[in-house]
């Protein structure tokens, strides 16, 4: 009989042949397993042995990637504009600041003067506004003796209101002597006078002040000019007539007044508010004497308050406004920010260029780079990652030139990294100094070195075993030493330094020369974990060296 099995015809007595021999190979394999079982585990265990040796090493982390500028600008419109000057071309080198190429645009033009001009209308308006704030504070206009004060304290007062009635020149006596033309040609301001009182006969010096420019026609028909002169101390006697004779020594020669002249009476004024507000100080009292400027009378004006306010904010607008159309105006001058070769140039002068929101398919205008230096970036894990420091040194390699290298220096190390299959990775950011032999975009190896020691004690790592946090080797046993007490002893404790995968360096424990056992274990064909040392167990004694090996 004959069975069909997923369209497949099956011989039930062929299945049971084969059955049959595969049974008889599998008994044969058990006897002979089983008789030489004793013999192969006495021999699972083998040993190699490493010596301690001087020499360097080196922990390094490596990764690949391309080769690139330090710096790479890739120039595109920030505006629209005419090209009106472009200032290099493809290999020209510049510096930072040079012009590459600048646009025309006269809406811009006109948009940057229209700012200038406001800003000054704005300026000039707050000046008239500080200024009309400055009148809030009611100043002598001349020196003189407050005579009267007509306001107080509290009083709303408007423009044009008498605050105060002064005296001007205390402590003086002016006259006013007529001389004819031909007399005050000769007359200048700071002339010596002598003033005879002819009431008293006696005299006092004075000196000219003012002369006046338009003579004064007399009802004799007489056109007389006046001299002011003034004198120390104060004469004039309110009600009363005081008749003086002037005479003037002038550079060419004396001339005398025409006639006697009568002292006038002290000028006094009247000091008015040039704003409105209310009375919030008074400085002075009656009878004082103030100086020109001196503070009088002090007004509180919300309304010019909030003219300066609303002034300054204007300004500050305007202000604003020029620098938008400054930054608009700057956006349309194309500058190198940073020393470079032209690498391209892909515009010319008269060429009218648009602003477009996406760039990708249209050539930049000018590529400039820095080849100054160069930069490789790689990734790494995060377990190296950790490792790397801003600094370190790397070794650059590139398939193209076998044999050769370069140095570079981590320059910046990622601080978030890419996660991917739930493995993170970072950026590490190599610099080099400029390689002629290398092109941009050539892939480039590079080893990174996390320690390096020269000329130091180095071993195999495979000798190394861990228990408890401590680390160990098998020393190996000196010819004709017994297997007891004397194996416990070359268990030895060593403290380590640089580790990589192939090398570990001894710090302490072992010398230059000593032999250690590396073991193997052929039936599995796998190096030890930690804790297992070639097939034995190892058990710490606290305070002690580990006890002696078990099988």
């Amino acid at each position: 009989m004959i069975f069909y099995r997923g369209g497949v015809a099956v011989n039930p007595k062929k299945v049971i042949a084969i059955i049959l021999i595969l049974a008889g190979a599998a008994g044969a394999y058990y006897f002979f397993y089983a008789k030489n079982k004793a013999k192969n585990t006495s021999a699972a265990v083998q040993f190699l042995t490493a010596r301690v040796e001087r020499g360097d090493i080196t922990d390094s982390i490596k990764g690949s990637g391309t080769i690139q500028p330090y710096q790479l600008l890739e120039l595109n419109p920030r505006g629209s504009g005419t090209v009106e000057k472009v200032y290099v071309k493809a290999g020209d080198k510049v510096k930072a600041g040079d012009p590459l190429l600048v646009l025309y645009n006269r809406s811009t033009d006109l948009a940057l003067e229209k700012a200038r001009i406001n800003l000054s209308i704005q300026q000039d308006n707050l000046n008239k506004a500080l200024s009309n704030l400055e009148k809030a504070e009611i100043k002598a206009p001349q020196r003189g003796i407050v005579t009267e004060i007509t306001v107080k304290k509290g009083d709303n007062i408007s423009k044009g209101t008498t605050v105060a009635k002064l005296r001007l020149n205390p402590g003086k006596t002016i006259i006013k002597a007529p001389f004819n033309a031909a007399q005050i040609k000769d007359v200048k301001i700071g002339d010596k006078a002598e003033v005879l009182f002819l009431d008293f006969l006696f005299k006092k010096e004075g000196i000219v002040t003012d002369i006046s420019e338009k003579g004064k026609l007399k009802s004799t028909g007489a056109v007389y000019y006046y001299a002011t002169i003034e004198i120390d101390g104060e004469y004039y006697v309110e009600g009363a007539e005081t008749l003086v004779d002037v005479t003037l020594n002038t550079r060419d020669g004396v001339q005398k007044a025409v006639e006697a002249v009568a002292l006038e009476a002290p000028e006094e004024i009247e000091v008015k508010s040039e704003a409105a507000g209310t009375v919030s100080a008074i400085y002075v009292k009656e009878d004082q004497t103030v100086s020109a400027g001196a503070k009088l009378v002090s007004l509180d004006s919300e309304e010019l308050k909030e003219s300066v306010e609303n002034a300054r904010r204007s300004l500050e607008q305007a202000k604003l406004d020029l620098e938008e159309k400054e930054l608009a105006k700057n956006e349309l001058v194309y500058t190198a920010p940073f020393d470079g070769t032209i690498v391209e140039v892909n515009v010319s002068e008269g060429e009218e260029l648009v602003q477009s929101s996406s760039q990708s398919s249209s050539k930049p205008l000018i590529i400039l780079a820095d080849y100054s230096k160069m930069k490789v970036v790689i990734s790494v894990d995060e377990l190296d990652a950790v490792k790397i420091k801003e600094g370190m040194p790397v070794k650059i390699t590139s398939d193209a030139f076998p044999g050769k290298s370069w140095q570079g220096t981590v320059e910046n190390v990622a601080e978030i990294g890419t996660s991917s299959n739930d493995v993170s990775t970072f950026d590490v950011t190599i610099v080099t100094s400029s390689i002629e032999e290398l092109k941009a975009g050539m892939t480039v190896t590079a080893e990174i070195i996390v320690q390096s020691k020269e000329d130091t004690l180095i071993l195999p790592a495979s000798a190394i075993r861990e228990a408890n946090g401590r680390t160990f080797v098998l020393l190996r046993e000196k010819e004709g030493e017994a297997n007891g007490q004397s194996r416990r002893q070359n268990m030895k404790e060593v403290k380590l330094g640089i580790k990589t995968s192939e090398y570990v360096e001894i710090l302490e424990g072992l010398s230059e020369g000593d032999e250690v056992i590396i073991p193997t274990t052929s039936a599995s064909g796998q190096s030890n974990r930690q804790g297992n040392t070639g097939g034995f167990r190892f058990d710490l004694v606290p305070g002690g060296p580990p006890s002696g090996p078990r099988r």
